[in-house]
């Protein structure tokens, strides 16, 4: 097949720039569809394969095949965590897959240590979720300042250490001012399109470390609330996981499985932790709802749009719903319990 003279810049990430040997190419092509293709045959079999999962962007917004391009142009192909084709051997695009399962880990043993092991965690943890978004951020060629929004998780922890729900809400005044100084200090982050995503991932990730830091303190209702949330948020993302990888099924969606499994997980750890099982059947309930509505959250920050049936890139998308719910749990039992 013949193409056109003109070249476009094509950027590809994890198994397909595995197999190509590069990130960063020249390919020739006058639309994303030719790009695309030239690729594809210029790279082979397992190359093709993996554009059959894979998410193509045009200078950072999803671009239709049709679309054209010239030298000026990036075409991004970015595949799922695990890669579009299924190789013998385990890559290591494939080990990321299984980033949320040691977040999940990692959560569980410092809910067990000393308070500032369990902050230093939550921090941890609110900044791997941030970087992972800026990765999508920068794999679409969008500016993102993931320093301010991890510093925004850290300022979180320490405002609820030291003055306790107060602080949690502090946590929203302390996100402007470090997001909208970041934005003074470097004139690049200053764009609408840069600072709000930033303000916005900045203040769910102070809050949640806000939250469950409280949670897992004297201020909180419970001595188990935060085993209890571990729990329904674990369940509830892991079942809900499992059903968008089956066939379509009656009256079983991701969705409803989430939700459902989050309450009933929710109530059965209150219950088996003597806890409050009525009021965390409540909470529960809450919780459900931050896990779906994180899938809206998701979508609308790694893909630019609101869909809740593709699935969004990134290797800790999963915990985006979990991040909201963590964000929205203190005050939760504080009211309820």
């Amino acid at each position: 097949m013949l193409y056109p003279s003109a070249m476009a810049k094509l950027r590809l990430f994890a198994n397909l720039r595995e197999i190509a040997g590069a990130s960063r190419l020249d390919i020739p092509g006058s639309t994303v569809s030719e790009v695309v293709e030239a690729a594809a045959e210029k790279f082979g079999r397992e190359f093709r394969e993996g554009l059959g999962t894979a998410r193509v962007w045009l200078n950072g917004d999803e671009a239709e095949m049709s679309a054209p391009v010239d030298e000026n142009d990036e075409v991004v192909l970015l595949p799922p965590v695990s890669g579009g084709s299924q190789p013998a051997a385990i890559a290591p695009a494939d080990l990321v897959g299984f980033a949320p399962f040691l977040v999940l880990i990692i959560a569980v043993v410092a809910a067990f240590q000393v308070q500032a092991l369990w902050a230093a965690a939550l921090v941890a943890i609110a900044g791997g979720w941030v970087a992972d978004i800026a990765s999508v951020f920068r794999a679409r060629g969008k500016l993102f300042a993931p320093l301010a929004a991890v510093a925004t998780a850290a300022a979180g922890a320490l405002a609820a250490h030291v003055l306790g729900g107060v602080g949690y809400g502090l946590t929203v005044g302390l996100a402007v001012a470090i997001c909208l100084g970041w934005a003074v200090a470097f004139r690049g982050y200053r764009e609408v399109e840069t600072f709000a995503p930033t303000l916005l991932v900045g203040l769910i990730a102070g809050l949640a470390s806000a939250s469950l830091l409280l949670a897992n303190s004297s201020f909180s209702p419970s001595d188990r609330a935060v085993d209890i949330f571990l729990v329904s948020v674990a369940a509830g993302t892991a079942l809900g996981a499992l059903v968008s990888r089956l066939p379509p099924m009656p009256f079983l969606d991701p969705f409803s499985t989430t939700a459902i499994v989050a309450v009933i997980g929710a109530v059965s750890a209150a219950a088996l932790w003597n806890a409050d099982a009525v009021g965390y059947l409540l909470v529960g309930l809450g919780i459900a709802i931050a896990l779906v509505a994180g899938n809206g959250l998701s979508s609308m920050l790694r893909m630019g749009r609101i869909s809740l049936t593709d699935r969004a890139p990134g290797a800790l998308a999963s915990l985006d719903g979990v991040i909201l719910a963590a964000a929205l749990y203190y005050p939760l039992i504080r009211v309820i319990l």
